[in-house]
């Protein structure tokens, strides 16, 4: 059986071949060799016309001088036959052209039934392949400050983070999931001082709170913990005091956060903490820009020259007064995973660290490995909803819905399905009163209960077991429309993870998933699977939904969600 990311290969070839043929024939311009890179083959977003199709010849129409539906007539008779050399005479059954210039392939029916038999063949492997060729790759997310607990902003990043990783993982990479903890700096000191100010309250002495302090109900919980250990020894303001207080606040809060992660299904691999990273490491890192002549001193400051690697600005990496600025350690611990043997590294960040990104990409650079190594995704804001209306939240002020709450109320698998329910750069808005419904019209029942109904339909068909094991298998008899559609969307779903893995985008599972389900609940209410009457057709049918069932698991798998067998 070829698999559909070679079918997509091939005709992507055969393409630009007919290209190459078409400015031959017609004496027109030779198309550069670019050109083929910029050749696009998808799955079309209406099943009506076809498995995949390409825009080739609206895309390229101006370069030969030609109108669309003009050149896409020329490809299709060119590509029958480069498509025929390519070994695809039979996988493909035809290809039509649609307005305004599409060029619409379909998979034949023989290649169908091969791909039926390979994922009840390959079960829970069905869908894998091997982008990644075994490269490591560190994948670091959620990194909330450990100054309070995991938001629905970090509860969605950890949605996106862990089903990344996943994809990944069963696209052949070598994947470790880390956590940086920013445990350094003000926000830290700030912690202390507000945890201290609450305890020295608990033991009576008076304190003021400081202005930009933390406020919510879990300083006190931390206050009240700490007193119990400690009585009133550290009650005096001192620097002393509020370093150790900052220092029992930060464990409290990271096992707060891990606990919270774990419950989510969320493990990290490896949780890096910054004040690991010494001043003579960051300076080290510096010294090795300087050598390259991409660090200059001005105004007191001394200035990474980021602007040579396509930045709007330079940026400071140590600030007059000698202090670096968070630039500075993110170098460091950027080429610490370098040196840890990744050379691929995936940040995952809120939107409020959009302008960052230039700048650390520019350091990769300059430390020779390149800005492919790094790629920063930026995952838009959620926000929630009850009863129509949008909590507020601001951990400083105390006002936010914790990641623990949301999963206390609609459970883990309904949270992390919406929370990747829109493209990472679509702005979330996540209603708890839908979320909390056991009906199709919970989007994640919907998917959930697909899997579900098919465990029900197969524990049913026991009944004639004896039956159905004399039947002779024969794919032929899924003739009906439903049946061919699922067919096909079975072929689809190789291909939906290596995009997904391709474009570190995890969207595109969850959208295939919500479609397959809504396809087979067309199946099901249309058709009867199980027909003691008719065992040929009922074996065709129980192969088919075992199929979809198995696509489910490892698509829900991929997101880090279940897939019961009851509901």
């Amino acid at each position: 059986m070829m698999h559909i990311w070679r079918i997509q290969k091939e005709i992507k070839l055969s393409v630009s071949r007919s290209l190459k043929i078409i400015a031959g024939r017609e004496k027109l311009k030779t198309p550069p060799a670019e050109l083929s890179d910029r050749i696009e083959i998808e799955i079309p977003k209406d099943h009506r016309h076809g498995d995949l199709s390409t825009n080739a010849a609206m895309r390229f129409a101006r370069h030969f001088a030609l109108s669309p539906m003009k050149l896409a007539g020329f490809l299709q008779k060119e590509l029958v036959p480069c498509m025929e050399k390519a070994g695809l005479g039979p996988v493909i059954s035809d290809v039509k052209i649609l307005p305004p210039g599409f060029i619409n392939f379909r998979l034949s029916e023989a290649y169908l039934y091969s791909v039926l038999s390979g994922v009840i063949r390959k079960k829970s492997s069905f869908g894998k392949n091997n982008l990644g060729k075994l490269a490591r790759v560190n994948v670091e997310f959620v990194s909330a400050n450990p100054t309070g607990p995991l938001t629905v902003a970090h509860g969605r990043q950890a949605a996106v983070g862990d089903a990344l990783s996943r994809i990944l993982e069963f696209s052949g990479y070598r994947v470790t999931r880390e956590y940086f903890i920013n445990d350094v700096g003000t926000q830290i000191e700030l912690l202390g001082k507000s945890i201290h100010a609450r305890y020295a309250a608990l033991n009576g002495v008076r304190e003021d709170f400081p202005a930009d302090g933390y406020h919510g109900s879990y300083i006190n919980d931390i206050a009240g913990d700490f007193r119990r250990e400690h009585g009133a020894k550290f009650t005096d303001n001192t620097s002393d005091n509020i370093w150790l207080i900052s220092k029992y606040g930060v464990n409290a809060i990271l096992k707060t956060i891990e606990d919270d992660l774990g419950r989510f299904g969320v493990i990290f691999g490896k949780w890096f903490s910054q004040s690991k990273l010494s001043e003579g490491e960051i300076n080290r890192v510096l010294g090795l820009l300087r050598k390259k002549s991409y660090l200059y001193d001005r105004d007191g400051a001394t200035w990474f020259k980021s602007t040579a690697f396509g930045d709007d600005k330079d940026r400071v990496v140590v600030k007059s007064d000698g202090a670096f600025t968070y630039l500075a350690p993110d170098i460091a611990y950027h080429l610490d995973k370098h040196r840890r043997g990744f050379r691929k590294m995936i940040d995952i960040w809120g939107p409020d660290h959009h302008g960052y990104v230039k700048r650390l990409k520019a350091s990769c650079q300059a430390l020779g490995y390149g800005a492919e190594s790094l790629s920063v995704l930026i995952v838009q804001l959620a926000t929630l909803y009850r009863d129509g209306t949008a909590l507020s939240m601001s951990t400083r002020k105390g006002e936010f819905v914790t990641l623990r709450e949301v999963m206390d109320e609609v459970g883990c698998d309904v949270a992390k399905f919406f929370f990747l329910m829109r493209k990472l750069d679509s702005h979330l808005d996540f209603d708890l009163e839908v979320a909390k419904k056991n009906s199709l019209e919970n989007p994640v029942f919907y998917v959930q209960y697909a899997h579900a109904r098919i465990a029900s339909i197969q524990q049913f068909a026991d009944r004639m077991k004896s039956r159905l094991r004399r039947a002779r298998h024969n794919p032929g008899l899924l003739d009906k429309p439903e049946e061919r559609l699922l067919l096909r969307m079975l072929c689809q779903f190789p291909l939906i993870v290596m995009t997904a893995a391709g474009t570190l985008e995890p969207y595109g599972v969850l959208n295939f998933l919500n479609e397959l389900a809504k396809v087979f609940h067309g199946f099901y209410t249309r058709h009867r699977v199980v027909d003691e009457a008719d065992p040929p057709r009922t074996k065709a049918r129980l192969t088919l939904v075992n199929a979809v069932k198995i696509t489910l698991a490892n698509g829900l798998g991929l997101l880090g969600i279940s897939f019961p067998d009851r509901m």
